[in-house]
């Protein structure tokens, strides 16, 4: 797959596809791979909104650019927060991981923007880590 950024428009097949093949090298059941990629595939849409949101406003932002781009992340981060808090206490594996898919997809994100220092979109793909981090911190405190 070409890098998400250089995209004109991202589609959700696009991170559909990097889910698959994310749950493809887990080494754990075919049931939980499934149950994994269905779930994580539900963040799909608004991480989708995010991208495409920078895709077409970040070259040449203007005044709410910083502001929208928070909040399409904070959209992301509170979708990703339900579905872990709703599977982590049924499934401790299939809630690590859907964080360990999308913490990869966001890492790799992250290495894709490169050097663009204090660039809203690049705090906000830092923001998505730190909480997803204290998501997963809160969830080893809670059994």
């Amino acid at each position: 797959m070409n890098p998400i950024l250089l995209k004109e428009n991202l589609d959700i097949a696009d991170i559909k596809d990097l889910v698959h093949k994310g749950v493809n090298d887990m080494d754990i059941n075919q049931d939980k791979r499934v149950e994994i990629e269905e779930l994580a595939n539900t963040l799909s849409e608004a991480f989708v909104s995010a991208i495409n949101y920078h895709i077409k406003k970040g070259k040449n932002p203007d005044a709410s650019y910083a502001f929208q781009i928070a909040v399409h992340f904070n959209n992301y981060i509170e979708k990703f927060r339900q579905v872990f808090v709703n599977t982590y206490p049924k499934d401790v594996l299939v809630g690590f991981g859907i964080s360990a898919i999308w913490m990869g997809i966001l890492n790799g994100l992250d290495a894709e923007s490169g050097i663009m220092p204090n660039h809203p979109f690049k705090r906000e793909i830092a923001n998505c880590l730190v909480t997803i981090t204290e998501i997963l911190d809160e969830s080893k405190s809670v059994k």
